[in-house]
């Protein structure tokens, strides 16, 4: 059973957390303990396991990044994030560009004009990975943008951390 289906919701990326948190809701609700409490231990135990794939799927689809590796994984395309090191010549420069201008910053508005850059670009993804993943199905240029998603998270994050 997908992440989906568990969460009764449409296998599609553009959906909204409010839809993935009621579709979590209503699934949890079935097997939430107080249900079980009279119920045999063996009874008890699968609902503690259907309550953990429950959250599993969850996680699975709430976060943009692993919502799209989610979807390309059901479609049959690995993402190759442990074994894939290619990216565009153009993104890696605009990484670099990025990363340098992190190293440079001298004040908190400089900080928060390259943040809010690096957003422009994370939303340009996602709204890429909507089109290709819930449209023209170009499942290999959508594992591109999936790949490019996660490296633009890790630079947010980095840059974000610093003081």
């Amino acid at each position: 059973m997908t992440p989906f289906a568990l969460l009764g919701l449409p296998a599609r990326f553009a959906i909204e957390s409010e839809e993935i948190e009621e579709g979590w809701r209503r699934a949890i609700a079935m097997v939430h303990p107080d249900r079980f409490a009279s119920r045999p231990a063996a009874e008890r135990r699968v609902a503690e396991q259907w309550a953990g794939r429950i959250n599993e799927a969850k996680e699975a689809i709430e976060n943009p990044i692993s919502r799209a590796v989610t979807l390309l994984k059901l479609r049959g395309v690995d993402v190759g994030t442990e074994t894939d090191t290619k990216m565009d010549m153009q993104f890696l420069m605009q990484q670099m560009q990025w990363r340098e201008a992190a190293e440079s910053l001298v004040s908190a508005q400089a900080k928060q004009a390259l943040l809010e850059e690096i957003c422009s670009a994370r939303a340009d993804e996602v709204r890429l990975l909507t089109d290709v993943l819930d449209g023209n199905g170009d499942l290999a240029q959508a594992r591109q943008a999936v790949r490019r998603l996660m490296f633009i998270e890790k630079i947010y994050r980095d840059i974000d951390r610093e003081q």
